[in-house]
């Protein structure tokens, strides 16, 4: 069931500390480590005890300490260097901290915690459709649920689930597939390496108007197990921006997970580890703060009392966390809670009327030259309706702020001034959610979980563009017995073998285009078609990378075999094509981390003056070299070639969508 691989990740996070210290002694200061493998765990887990307790430094000085010793055994090396990494990037993180409205939290079991949440109008969880799955997804047992949009929902057509994909080795990704019909759907496609890392990617919940994507994943910045992110769909460019963690505390050092707002993108429900055991999740209810105020916070008992996200006694109190001042009184001031209410209310609005003339600014593209004047005017109101709009909610907000100060300092009691009562006197809409409805939230049961709908993949036949576009994705097109086109063509024969012998997608390594022919009783394998010998030059270059050795490259004319001497002086002959300029591509050199770092900068300084060097953690938690950027690929393969022959090893070529 999905719930065991939720069970899973939690289970990995509370080994990680077995070893722990007694309250006793955790401000004292750290022995001289034996040279004793034991007392270097026990530190490693005392580190990582520290980042779950949101004391980030104290977890650094220990790795360190682990890291300056002689004898430290090579794998405890390398986790003393991720955990200072996530210790890092937890830092960072709550340098932007902000107070969340948790309007309702729940402990639940682990088991139907979906049916917790408040209810979905659109749309539900089932398990993935047999038909979505992919081949490494078979036999697996701790897939997540799929979120199913109902057919009358704004985003019916289109379904967003996380797939371990075709070979399974960049752990769970995110993918979607297309409606084509009512029960036809097209072949699952892999999200940009925006949205998709080398790590795990899972929940994925897309907003009513399609925008925004939320998701949980373990891969990008984050505090350490899984975050909640969200991503925004860039318009123009067609594609994912690069995703955004929704920080802290909704992120936290334990596994959050399952971010789902609601339409009006006023509440928000999400599920989290922190504080429970093992049988247990909280769930959460959260007002959404449009403009939330950020600020540092660095004492980490500050930091664990707000990581707790107790239920928020009036959400409508705004008080002042920078003063130290209690303004409880207030409360009871008529005129100060009329002020609050209207702020309330005038942000809602303001809102509003900037989702209403986004929608317009939309349109005004998809509709007809005739109708442009009309919506243009409806554009030009609601541009001056927010302008106004803005004024009123900054002249409340500076009018709050001094009588706020007026009774910390002075104990004046607020009194509304003439100019304000036209605003603040108004009929407000009933807020949709009542204290019984905080009180009950996660005591109700709704149909959130329900069985798998019927879905048809369609298998998308390789048009002539797909063929003359040598990739490396997730999917191998494989043709047999493809008929070559009447013109010069290049193609880089990889293996032959025994005409009925069985050669496996996986060797081809997600390469695409493959071709096949029957020569008597062997049948060859070619990969890629190209029109120029360059880029079947440059293509084998890179399936060399890949661990492709004993390849070269054939041409044909008119259907008919040449030498590639003859390929050449006809391909001088022919006019070129106009370049391909790949502007949305950048390459990236990773180094494995057995090699010398002083070494690695000399030769990259030497070879490619000016490109940065960093260091990432890889799949394995395994710190590696990462250097770039390449507009080209035979940059990147040329510093490639040159650090190889210099005695760099594990030097290999990452293709990335460049934002």
């Amino acid at each position: 069931m999905f719930w065991k691989y939720l069970m899973k990740i939690y289970l990995l996070s509370i080994f990680t500390v077995v070893f722990f210290c007694p309250a006793s002694a955790q401000n004292e200061v750290l022995p001289e480590p034996q040279n004793n493998t034991y007392v270097y765990v026990q530190l490693l887990q005392q580190a990582k005890r520290l980042h779950r307790e949101y004391r980030f430094a104290e977890a650094i000085d220990v790795c360190k300490t682990i890291i300056n010793s002689n004898a430290v055994r090579p794998d405890i090396l390398d986790s003393a260097k991720v955990q200072i990494a996530v210790c890092e990037n937890s830092r960072n993180l709550v340098n932007y901290t902000f107070k969340p409205k948790i309007t309702g939290k729940q402990k639940v079991n682990i088991n139907n915690f979906i049916n917790s949440y408040d209810s979905l109008p659109n749309g539900y969880f089932a398990p993935a459709a047999q038909s979505m799955l992919m081949d490494a997804d078979k036999g697996k047992h701790n897939l997540p649920p799929v979120f199913y949009p109902v057919q009358n929902s704004k985003n019916a057509d289109v379904i967003y689930f996380s797939s371990y994909g075709k070979y399974g080795k960049n752990g769970l990704d995110i993918y979607k597939i297309h409606r084509i019909n009512d029960t036809l759907w097209s072949e699952p496609e892999a999200l940009e390496t925006t949205v998709n890392t080398q790590f795990d990617e899972i929940y994925p919940c897309i907003s009513e108007d399609g925008k925004t994507l939320y998701f949980t994943s373990n891969g990008h910045y984050g505090m350490g197990g899984f975050d909640l992110f969200k991503c925004t769909f860039d318009t123009e460019k067609n594609t994912w921006k690069q995703a955004e963690n929704l920080g802290f505390p909704l992120s936290s050092v334990y596994d959050d997970f399952l971010y789902i707002p609601d339409n009006n993108n006023d509440f928000a429900c999400f599920a989290s580890t922190r504080n429970c055991d093992r049988e247990n999740i909280y769930i959460y209810k959260t007002e959404i703060i449009i403009n939330p105020e950020y600020k540092p916070i660095e004492d980490y008992e500050k930091l664990q009392q707000l990581a707790n996200l107790d239920v928020t006694a009036d959400s409508n109190n705004t008080k002042n966390d920078n003063i130290e001042v209690n303004i409880e009184e207030l409360k009871n001031n008529g005129d100060y809670i009329k002020m609050l209410k209207a702020a309330q209310y005038y942000n809602n609005k303001f809102s509003e009327i900037q989702k209403s003339l986004d929608s317009l600014r939309e349109n005004i593209y998809n509709t007809e030259n005739t109708k442009h004047q009309n919506i243009e005017q409806q554009i030009l109101n609601k541009e001056n309706e927010l302008f106004d709009m803005q004024h009123t909610v900054s002249q409340l907000s500076i009018y709050i702020s001094k009588s706020e100060y007026e009774f910390i300092t002075e104990k004046i009691q607020p009194v509304l001034s003439d100019d304000l009562k036209s605003i603040v006197n108004i009929e407000y809409a009933v807020k949709k959610e009542t204290a019984t409805d905080k009180g009950n939230f996660g005591n109700k049961t709704y149909n959130n979980m329900r069985q798998s709908p019927h879905i048809e993949i369609a298998t998308r036949q390789p048009e002539e563009q797909d063929m003359f576009n040598f990739t490396v994705n997730e999917q191998t097109i494989m043709i047999h017995d493809y008929t070559l086109p009447d013109e010069l063509i290049y193609r880089i024969h990889v293996i032959s073998a025994p005409d009925g012998k069985k050669i496996e997608p996986d060797f081809f390594k997600n390469c695409s285009p493959v071709t096949t022919e029957l020569h008597k009783n062997n049948r060859r394998y070619y990969i890629g078609l190209f029109r120029k010998y360059t880029d079947a030059e440059m293509a084998a270059n890179r399936l060399k990378t890949l661990g492709f050795n004993d390849i070269f490259i054939s041409a044909w004319n008119s259907r008919q075999t040449v030498t590639l001497n003859e390929a050449k002086k006809i391909e001088s002959k022919q006019k070129p094509p106009a370049a391909k300029i790949e502007s949305n591509k950048i390459y990236r050199l990773t180094v494995g981390i057995n090699n010398n770092e002083k070494q690695v900068i000399q030769l990259v300084n030497k070879y490619a003056n000016g490109k940065d060097i960093s260091k990432i953690i890889n799949s394995r938690n395994k710190i590696i070299y990462n250097i770039g950027n390449f507009t080209t690929f035979e940059q990147a393969i040329d510093l490639r070639e040159k650090l190889i022959a210099n005695g760099i090893t594990d030097v290999n070529i990452n293709e990335v969508i460049n934002k």
